[in-house]
């Protein structure tokens, strides 16, 4: 079997309502899809932050047999070939038509699935354009836990003021009982993100994530040092050696490695061996299509929890609840969240069809 064509689709759906984290508004979802077609008339899926440059793409694997995944990645990156997050698109893509050829789940390949039905959180949360955004969120929240969501997250890094009058009202919207999370996506410095962190505690925070650049591992440690609360990070590191000092420096209690941005299934499970051997916990983060969704769910599907306990952590996944029609439909059969848990796809490979109107019909 070898590849004979591979497609591009640099995908762009606007959203009816902006929304803001701590760095930028978005006004549109975006992603890199790419389709890697066989001569056995077997097809692979994959996404990434960005698409591959075509011309190079083809010049690197055309010909060359898919099941050798992790050859051709090391092959992409010794030649200095694009993004790893470009990477990871073909990576994923690869994964898809070994288990479609091998016809089992990808979570097989990978080993096996420690579970099959994944708890959730709501992400979510964030900052809009509203009178009175602080009550638009603890209702945004009720409603999630109305859902059946055990746990939610919530957009921080918006000023001190916001930020603790904000959290206070989501956690009374969602009672003592369900987790929740804050993300300040790297919108503070040191100091005030301790000042923050220690503001928010009496709202029992279960992690608090990338409160600083992610690439200021001792200021990372001396957050969580200081605030004695999980710290959480890592969704825009690419490749497994980033992760390294974050790591190895005790800088975090879980990494959040995104298998589109930091090379696929073949790169993130050395991150996460390396995790494993260092005792810090991964809930890889997941922000993007259909693609990227069941891809992440078939990782995770196969970490352990660590450590093995009667009572352990539980291995909980991010489930985007923004508006995303890349999410929700470009999937013929969409994954969804029932009673705030998600299904690891059955099927051959990733386990998905794509909607190929939907998927012209958003290329830019």
């Amino acid at each position: 079997m070898k590849i004979t064509e591979v497609k591009t689709y640099d995908l762009n759906y606007p959203l009816a309502e902006p929304f803001a984290n701590s760095r930028v508004w978005c006004k549109a979802r975006t992603a890199g899809v790419v389709e890697i077609i066989t001569d056995a008339g077997v097809t692979g899926w994959g996404e990434g932050l960005t698409t591959p440059n075509r011309q190079e793409i083809d010049a690197h694997i055309i010909g060359r047999d898919p099941l050798d995944a992790a050859v051709i990645w090391n092959d992409l990156y010794a030649q200095g070939w694009g993004d790893i997050a470009a990477i990871s698109a073909v990576d994923i893509a690869l994964w898809d038509i070994a288990g479609k050829v091998r016809d089992m789940p990808v979570y097989r390949l990978l080993g096996g699935a420690f579970r099959h039905r994944i708890p959730a959180y709501a992400s979510g949360l964030f900052m809009r354009n509203r009178p009175d955004n602080t009550g638009a969120l603890a209702d945004e929240a009720r409603a999630y836990a109305d859902a059946g969501f055990p746990a939610v997250k919530m957009k921080i890094g918006h000023g001190e003021d916001y930020d603790v009058e904000s959290v206070a009202a989501v956690r009374e919207a969602i009672g003592d009982d369900l987790l929740f999370a804050v993300d300040a996506n790297c919108g503070y410095d040191v100091g005030t993100a301790i000042d923050v962190g220690r503001k928010i505690a009496d709202s029992d925070i279960y992690w608090y994530e990338e409160p600083i650049e992610i690439e200021n591992v001792s200021g990372y440690a001396e957050i969580r040092r200081a605030l004695g609360m999980r710290i959480a990070g890592g969704e825009m590191l690419r490749g497994h050696r980033a992760f390294r000092n974050l790591i190895q420096g005790r800088g975090i209690d879980i990494v959040q490695p995104d298998i589109s941005v930091a090379g696929g299934f073949t790169e993130c499970r050395k991150v996460q061996a390396m995790a494993s051997a260092n005792g810090v916990r991964v809930l890889p983060h997941m922000w993007g299509t259909s693609i990227r969704l069941a891809a992440t769910l078939h990782w995770q599907a196969t970490i352990p929890d660590d450590p093995e306990s009667l009572h352990p952590q539980p291995s909980l996944f991010e489930f985007d609840m923004t508006e995303n029609a890349l999410r929700t439909e470009l999937a013929l059969e969409p994954l969804r969240a029932v009673d705030g848990e998600v299904e690891v796809p059955q099927g051959p490979g990733l386990g998905i069809e794509i909607d190929r109107d939907l998927l012209e019909r958003y290329s830019s």
